[in-house]
């Protein structure tokens, strides 16, 4: 019993800092839902679900979810790709892997605001980079975040960009954790690389990108920075995802309960997802 009152007088600041900063901001959110405020934020009076009624009426709220969907599909297979294909390349030791390391990592470390600067002037549509690289090569320039059928992909690509290091150091961490005797014992039988990969690595690796994947999925839907910092959910709201919706409904059209109303919408879709993908795949997943 000692040792137990030990162990959570030592948790009980990372609790209260829980409940403080993640709890009760929650608990008085979804409270706030429930009511109407005026333009000036007074004279709150309860509505009960009636902000919710709204926003499940509103056609802008779901082109802005449909819109999140269509973005997380193309930020998961995007980024998961890219960070397992960082990690089978860099997580044994050779000479030079850890100049690669530390490039494939590097992403993890560059601050979304200052990443979302260097891409905005690499993808300029006048004097960016890759646009004159572009017309060297007789291809002319691509509208990468001024046409609204390119902006969405763009903005993909950015954020799986940005998330490829941490997803590559997991990743790696879960490689470098599968036993060698396993590969060597497929080696002996005669097993291809490719089988090698497809029956022992991957199965072996399936906790781990059980984990990658649940946080990528939540992530991608979750995603502001990019989108806030290089398109403003334009143009002609062809980026306007739903979390950037709640921003707009919360700082430019003062509705916060509204905008509440949207942001606790999309944490039970979150929280409907995460346990869907338990159901769905947790099965699925090998622990040696």
């Amino acid at each position: 019993m000692r040792e137990g009152l030990w162990a959570y007088g030592f948790l009980l600041p990372a609790y209260l800092l829980f409940g403080a900063f993640y709890l009760w901001p929650l608990l008085q959110g979804v409270w706030l839902s429930l009511h109407e405020e005026d333009f000036l934020g007074r004279k709150a009076f309860f509505v009960g679900l009636a902000q919710y009624a709204q926003v499940l009426q509103a056609p802008e709220f779901w082109a802005g979810a449909l819109r999140s969907l269509l973005f997380a599909l193309m930020v998961v297979p995007l980024e998961l790709g890219l960070g397992l294909l960082a990690a089978l390349l860099v997580y044994r030791n050779y000479p030079g892997v850890a100049l690669f390391r530390v490039l494939f990592f590097l992403t993890a470390a560059v601050p979304t605001a200052v990443a979302a600067v260097a891409w905005g002037w690499f993808l300029h549509p006048v004097g960016g980079y890759l646009n004159h690289l572009l017309q060297g090569l007789g291809l002319g320039p691509f509208p990468w975040l001024t046409h609204p059928a390119w902006a969405l992909p763009t903005l993909a690509a950015v954020t799986a960009w940005s998330g490829v290091g941490f997803t590559a150091i997991l990743l790696t961490a879960g490689l470098q954790s599968i036993p060698e005797e396993v590969l060597e014992a497929a080696l002996v039988d005669g097993a291809t690389p490719w089988v090698r990969f497809l029956r022992v690595t991957l199965p072996l690796l399936s906790p781990v990108l059980f984990l990658v994947g649940l946080l990528v999925v939540l992530k991608s839907l979750t995603a502001f920075g990019p989108t806030h910092l290089l398109t403003r959910g334009g143009p002609l709201e062809s980026t306007t995802v739903w979390i950037y919706r709640v921003y707009q409904d919360a700082f430019f059209n003062f509705r916060v309960p509204y905008a509440l109303a949207e942001a606790v919408l999309l944490l039970l879709l979150l929280i409907a997802l995460a346990a869907l993908q338990f159901w769905l795949l947790g099965r699925r997943v090998h622990y040696a």
